[in-house]
């Protein structure tokens, strides 16, 4: 049985926000093997930390942790290029596309995985992979752990000296370069529903529960085994939410655009998952920085809205209808919640009132 990367990136957006790094369900073999190239060319750093957990979830200081490595990454000869945060490389399907895009653009040739966790720090690099997987799963790759950041760092510069490779990277940045908010609308962000949508069968994705490949080792299927435990849960909950859509619609499994097209399936129901800020920017929103919060509009059923002020940090979720013939975005009102729960039911709320539908 194939194990399909890409369901697990997809998911990590789609489910609850994970707070684990990004190969965790991955059967990556962890040892000192560094990639070829790591002292001749671009490498990228996805960066995890431990979220802010207040009143409503945001994402921890990741860039502190990235200025934190970068001097020794430059000492060590790695020329990293840019940094990301490990959300914004799942916001969804079209973001980990679009990122795989600007890494094979900018002759990205290795990623690090640079993830603060409550006791421990670690530090993966792997060659990339030319797509939207990144990493090649199944493959022998170099990775360091302890409690203590700079000794993480040290570990990996005496591995780096001792396997001798060619240093040509010698313009390295002196600071950080912080990538985020890479736009996903490749056409018009539209910020209405579109009436034919009356007339039209709305394609809705189901969350799809991950397939434990043969080759597993037993941890990792285990991992795998209850994370599909908590899909079925929101497969539920997904069937019963949508019910509350006014028009016609069909849950589907997900699918690239393409097969949408040859499906003639003509609008999808999408979701973005991640740093409020972050997600505004990917669909084209204007963002100001004196903004602190932004407001999402709540329906009151039938006719009355309510405003949500949610920090700009905050993880949030905002549902949003793609036309495929014309790539357009509909996205409706900006109701992104902390919750996919209450982010679908936003949007379903506020169309209805758009569309002055009689429920």
């Amino acid at each position: 049985m194939k194990f399909n990367l890409s369901l697990i990136f997809l998911f990590f957006s789609l489910m609850a926000f994970d707070q684990v790094p990004l190969y965790e369900y991955m059967d990556i073999k962890k040892s000192l093997k560094l990639p070829e190239k790591i002292n001749s060319d671009r490498s990228v750093v996805i960066v995890h930390v431990p979220d802010e957990i207040g009143e409503i979830r945001c994402v921890g200081d990741w860039q502190q942790l990235a200025h934190s490595a970068h001097s020794a990454f430059i000492t060590m000869g790695i020329d990293v290029v840019m940094y990301l945060n490990h959300y914004d490389l799942v916001v969804n399907n079209n973001t980990r596309e679009a990122y795989a895009r600007l890494f094979t653009k900018r002759n990205i040739e290795n990623i690090l995985f640079l993830s603060e966790e409550e006791s421990s720090f670690q530090l993966l690099i792997a060659p990339f992979n030319n797509n939207s997987s990144f990493i090649d799963n199944g493959a022998e790759l170099f990775f360091v752990e302890h409690d203590q950041l700079d000794q993480i760092l040290l570990k990996t510069g005496k591995e780096i000296k001792q396997v001798d490779h060619m240093v040509e990277n010698f313009l390295i940045p002196d600071k950080p370069n912080f990538v985020s908010g890479i736009s996903i609308v490749e056409k018009s962000l539209l910020k209405n529903y579109p009436g034919i949508l009356r007339r039209s069968k709305l394609s809705v994705e189901q969350f799809t529960r991950l397939d434990i490949p043969a080759s597993a080792s037993e941890d990792t299927a285990t991992k795998i085994a209850a994370y599909n435990k908590k899909i079925e849960s929101k497969r539920l909950l997904l069937d019963s939410l949508i019910k509350a859509y006014p028009y016609e619609y069909e849950i589907i499994e997900p699918t690239s655009d393409e097969d949408l097209l040859r499906q003639r399936r003509q609008f999808v129901l999408r979701s973005v998952s991640g740093q409020a800020k972050t997600l505004r920017k990917m669909l084209d929103y204007n963002v100001s920085p004196d903004e602190t919060d932004f407001v999402s509009i709540i329906p009151i059923m039938p006719d009355q809205t309510r405003v949500k002020p949610i920090p700009k940090d905050a993880l949030v979720h905002k549902f949003y209808i793609k036309q495929n013939i014309s790539k357009n975005i509909h996205v409706g009102e900006w109701d992104a919640d902390t919750s996919w729960e209450e982010a679908l039911r936003n949007m379903i709320g506020n169309l209805i009132q758009e569309h002055n539908v009689d429920r």
